[in-house]
């Protein structure tokens, strides 16, 4: 007689279980073949207004703007660290190819977390703002310390492959303890930093009453892989002016944009 015995082991379920991983995506194409290249550029400049600080002397020139891609094919970024708490990332851009798959190259960049209510991962020196006067002179500058592209305006749906739908979401920006973090816009889409959010100010209080340009530039440190390297700038001329003891800005003309 054969004697059958069910043992039963408690609390160990989970040292016997597999950690869970995430699935890979494909191995990258050893060399492009036919790369489809995104192309980064920046829609026009709105909402430009002017905002006094309640609790000191600084002024600040306030404006939505909007970074584009126009290219062949999406900005993917993946980003990966070696442990939740280094702050060393490597930051490879992914470039489809029209063969099938995609090429990797390594950027240069580096991510910033946006603890300031975004609570998620930013690309450093995505974006700069900088002001001029007519000759070409800069004013004032503001390079945006931290970006995370995805997918919230739609700015040429006519565009070739362009998506009917946003691909890239805040949700792929990842949390503060990821170790990788995707981001990316697609072709035909922008992301816009609206002006009352972080960094979407110029402080002009010891700029003077005048004429002046206001440039937006993507990619400013050209880490970006692109179609076009020369249309990622846009600039609006304005009229800094001061009435009843507070500063205005008046829009004289609107730049190419991308």
């Amino acid at each position: 007689m054969v004697v059958l015995t069910l043992v039963i082991v408690v609390g160990t379920a989970v040292a016997l279980t597999a950690a869970y991983a995430p699935p890979r995506p494909p191995a990258p194409l050893a060399v492009p073949a036919d790369p489809l290249r995104p192309d980064l550029g920046m829609a026009p400049l709105t909402s430009l207004l002017v905002g006094e600080s309640r609790t000191s002397a600084e002024v600040f020139l306030r404006f939505s703007a909007t970074i584009v891609n126009v290219g062949a094919g999406p900005l993917r970024l993946a980003a990966h660290r070696a442990a939740p708490w280094s702050s060393s990332w490597d930051v490879w851009q992914q470039i489809d190819d029209r063969t099938g798959g995609y090429s990797e190259r390594p950027t240069g960049a580096t991510l910033v977390f946006g603890g300031d209510g975004h609570e998620h991962w930013h690309m450093v020196q995505a974006e700069a703002h900088q002001l001029e006067t007519l000759d070409g002179s800069v004013v004032a500058r503001l390079v945006k310390t931290g970006f995370c592209f995805f997918d919230n305006v739609a700015h040429a749906p006519d565009l070739p492959s362009a998506p009917a739908a946003a691909v890239h979401t805040a949700g792929e920006c990842g949390g503060g303890l990821d170790r990788s973090v995707t981001m990316g816009l697609s072709v035909g889409w922008g992301d816009e930093y609206q002006w009352y959010l972080l960094d979407q100010t110029i402080e002009i209080g010891s700029i003077p009453d005048g004429r002046y340009r206001l440039r937006a530039i993507a990619d400013p440190g050209d880490l970006i892989e692109e179609l076009d390297e020369t249309n990622n700038d846009t600039w609006t001329i304005i009229d800094l002016v001061t009435r009843d003891g507070h500063r205005r800005v008046e829009v004289i003309e609107q730049g190419d944009a991308s």
